[in-house]
């Protein structure tokens, strides 16, 4: 990505280019035509400001899928396209120059700009509608403001994300040590990644286990409330064969987990292998821009690119000097050697005609053939109306060879190492109506998704699933064996089981622990008898009430940090073995020395060990969870009962504390909840964690929050006379 500008100064221009000047850069021709589909397109809101749009064409779809996403959440469709641009540095300073090097460093925008002339004409046409929608708001909304895009291109969409060697066992301050190596100018010690947690729950139970005899699915990503890849609630219909509802994130045109009238899927995270870590030996005895392949050198791909930066209100330059070999861009350093990554996942336009092909696929046949393209680095969950239920553990995953461990960096001068292929879909760990009646993930092992009709761990190859159990997965295959049959209301109540299993396993140890030690030495460790006799007394439960849920939490969060300083934390990013054992992973004297640490922690904030979990652990909605606004005890927040998905609750809420503050706020865990049953008629529950839009003034900013807070939820309007009923507002965009 070349940004080569004649001046800072001109860049600044650009910045503060005037909002009434972009009707200068649309074309009367462009005007007519965006004004000519918009007719073709009528967008109702629902009593929820869901919206549910109509139109003749695909292109219609997504045009009216932007336009209502930027109408709900502008500022956030723009800030995801400005990260994925990598100039974020533009606005926020050198602080992001990194992430923006990661984009640079993936030529992301010469990628996204190949990828989108070399697409099939279908996937340019969804692109230029996309585009269309979000420039013909802006036309008509001169007021917004636009802080850096004056104008969205269709490649946007078509931009894949940077690589990163964080899942291999590389270090983040290995990556950090790497960004100070190609950057030619050094300055700044920032860090060039967050890590939230992130997760999902997917099940989907057959006929045979549900009380109305029709298929069901659970959708439930675990994700960032705050920032990119937002879930967006919508509704899209057109005369091509589109009727589906479900989730977008934020910036995208096309449902991402949702359901039409035939079938329904959901994906998760997954830890099946779709991308390797090579390293790599620049030892060339004179060219430093050679590495070993073989018993050969090869030349690196080398060159510059210059980024820019706010500082002081002035645009300045940086130059960076990146370098790729044929597995990929040089992302890091360890020790001599260099480390490049390689995707299995990187065809943005034939990953958009996967996802857009599930959207329209009518039947397990028609699903499985939109699976076949291998694109996803994520698992799927299916059910449709005709009784089917489906898993697929992966998607696109490389053909290796297994004597190597992939889960760390391998050799990248073994020839050996380089990849043959994809597997196809028939080889990757899949379960296609077991006779269990349910199947389950919850980036948990594939081994134990189906009960006793779950695959069999030594029939595959071990790349293809390195999770193992976790307390989450554990849950959902206590819930689901139960006998009986399954209501839609009770799979509510059990995608919202309040059952904390980890404390389950592991506090009879920990309560142990004590015991013995009071045993030993009565009069050490008086002082918290009182908080051992409460969670004794505990039935393992979470609630809003519950003062030894806030002990147990506290304890847990403890356990993490105390975890995290050994640096056990496994290579992969969804699977901490350390969090998942059902026996206690340390001594009992640690055990209890965290206990002795959690009740100092809660009587010095709050001067007591003993309060209700509701009264600390909040919803609180803010523009984003970061430098733009903090979170802050003074203003308003609900009480939340759910507990950190790590600790094995289904309903997962992740949080943090601001400095200065005492409550916990919710920055990660449910953010889209949708429950359907595939009958002849589809009946189709939902909820989102704060509500449609983003205006604090809208009535639609927080009034899905005491819903999620009780983890409840809302009827999805499916059929055009619902919708009708639930009307609030009908019109084309523009209008």
């Amino acid at each position: 990505m070349n940004k080569t500008h004649t001046s800072a100064s001109a860049m600044l221009f650009l910045i503060f280019f005037p909002v009434t000047v972009f009707c200068q850069l649309v074309s009367k021709d462009e005007s007519k035509q965006w004004e000519k589909q918009a007719k073709r397109i009528t967008i109702i809101r629902d009593n929820w400001g869901v919206p549910h749009i109509y139109g003749k064409t695909d292109a219609d779809a997504a045009f009216g899928m932007m336009y209502a996403q930027c109408e709900d959440n502008f500022w956030q469709v723009e800030e995801t396209y400005i990260r994925s641009l990598g100039r974020s540095a533009e606005l926020y300073g050198v602080a992001s120059l990194d992430s923006d090097a990661a984009v640079a460093l993936s030529e992301s925008v010469k990628k996204g700009k190949e990828t989108y002339e070399k697409a099939d004409i279908s996937i340019r046409i969804l692109c230029n509608a996309a585009a269309a929608g979000i420039n013909f708001y802006l036309l008509k909304h001169a007021e917004v403001k636009k802080r850096l895009l004056q104008r969205y291109e269709p490649w946007f969409f078509l931009l894949p994300s940077p690589v990163n060697p964080a899942t291999h066992g590389i270090t983040q301050s290995e990556i950090k040590k790497f960004t100070r190596s190609f950057d030619l100018q050094p300055e700044g010690d920032e860090e060039w990644l967050q890590k939230n947690e992130s997760g999902s729950n997917a099940i989907a139970i057959a006929p045979s286990k549900s009380e109305s005899g029709n298929s069901m699915l659970l959708i439930n990503p675990h994700v960032a409330l705050f920032g990119g890849g937002q879930r967006y609630e919508a509704h899209l219909v057109n005369k091509e064969g589109l009727n589906v509802s479900g989730f977008a994130m934020l910036g995208s045109f096309y449902i991402w987990s949702g359901f039409t009238h035939f079938a329904g899927w959901s994906h998760t995270n997954t830890a099946s292998d779709y991308e390797d870590v090579y390293l790599e030996k620049f030892n060339h005895p004179t060219d430093p821009d050679k590495y070993l392949y073989e018993n050969n050198y090869l030349d690196a791909i080398v060159w510059t690119d210059t980024l820019l930066y706010l500082s002081e209100n002035i645009l300045k330059k940086k130059v960076y000097q990146f370098r790729k070999t044929h597995h990929g861009p040089v992302s890091a350093k360890l020790d001599s050697l260099w480390i490049t990554v390689r995707s299995a996942s990187s065809n943005t336009a034939a990953y958009i005609s996967q996802a857009w092909k599930m959207c329209k696929a009518r039947d397990l046949k028609q699903f499985t053939s939109a699976m076949e393209n291998v694109q996803l680095s994520t698992n799927t969950m299916y059910a449709d109306r005709f009784g089917n239920i489906a898993y697929w553990h992966g998607n696109a995953i490389p053909v290796r060879d297994e004597k190597f461990e992939w889960r760390l960096p391998v050799d990248g001068s073994n020839k050996q190492t380089d990849w043959k292929g994809l597997h196809p879909l028939r080889e990757i760990i899949q379960v296609i109506n077991p006779f269990t009646g349910w199947i389950q993930n919850c980036n948990s092992t594939p081994f134990m998704s189906a009960g006793a009709a779950s695959p069999k761990k030594e029939m595959h190859r071990k790349y293809m699933s390195y999770e193992d159990q976790n307390f989450r997965g554990d849950e959902a295959v206590r819930l689901l064996s139960k006998p009986g049959k399954i209501s839609l209301s009770y799979f509510e109540q059990l995608v919202t089981s309040n059952n904390i299993p980890m404390m389950a396993a592991w506090l009879p140890r920990i309560i142990n622990a004590y015991d013995n030690a009071v045993s030993k030495n009565p009069d050490g460790i008086k002082n918290i008898n009182a908080v051992v006799d409460t969670l004794r007394n505990w039935n393992n439960n979470y609630s809003v009430n519950s003062k030894a849920t806030t002990i147990a939490v506290s304890w847990y969060l403890n356990y993490m940090n105390w975890m995290r300083s050994r640096k056990q934390i496994l290579h992969s990013s969804y699977t901490e073995t350390l969090s998942s054992l059902t026996s206690l992973p340390l001594p009992d004297s640690v055990a209890l020395q965290l206990l002795l640490k959690t009740a100092d922690t809660l009587n010095s904030k709050f001067g007591t060990a003993f309060i209700e979990w509701g009264k600390i652990n909040r919803l609180q909605r803010i523009h984003t969870s970061g430098s733009l606004e903090k979170f802050d005890d003074s203003k308003f927040s609900l009480p939340v009962s759910a507990v950190p998905g790590g600790m094995g609750s289904l309903f997962a809420f992740n949080t943090r504390t601001e400095p200065g503050e005492n409550k916990m706020y919710g920055i990660s865990g449910n953010s889209y909840v949708g429950v359907i049953d595939f009958g002849k008629k589809i009946k189709a529950r939902s909820i989102v964690y704060f509500g449609q839009n983003s205006d604090p003034a809208s009535p639609h900013y927080f009034d899905q929050a005491p819903m999620y807070a009780q983890g409840n939820f809302k009827e999805v309007w499916f059929y055009k006379n619902d919708v009708e009923k639930n009307a609030k507002r009908r019109y084309h965009p523009g209008e």
